[in-house]
C-alpha cells in the first residue's frame, strides 16, 4: 500500500511509518484518504498540507508522483 522506490537509493518506502497490518478498518480508510491528499499535494492540486513533514522524502525523489501511485 502506497509504496514505491524512493528514487534515491532504491529502497521501498511507505507514506507513513506504520505498517498497514497494524490498522483497523477506520485506520486503513484514514491512511487511504491521506494518500489521496498526498497525491494531490505533490501534484500541486491543493493548497493545504503543502509543508507536511511526511512529504519531504517524496519531494526529494526525482519523480515523487511515481512513488505515490
Amino acid at each position: 500500500m502506497l509504496t514505491g522506490l524512493d528514487g534515491i537509493n532504491g529502497n521501498k518506502m511507505r507514506l507513513w511509518s506504520i505498517h498497514p497490518k497494524y490498522l483497523d478498518c477506520k485506520g486503513l480508510v484514514a491512511l487511504w484518504r491521506e494518500g489521496l491528499l498526498a497525491k494531490k499535494v505533490l501534484s500541486n492540486k491543493t493548497f493545504g498540507y503543502k509543508n507536511h513533514p511526511q512529504l519531504i522524502r517524496f519531494r526529494l525523489a526525482k519523480e515523487p508522483l511515481k512513488l505515490i501511485n
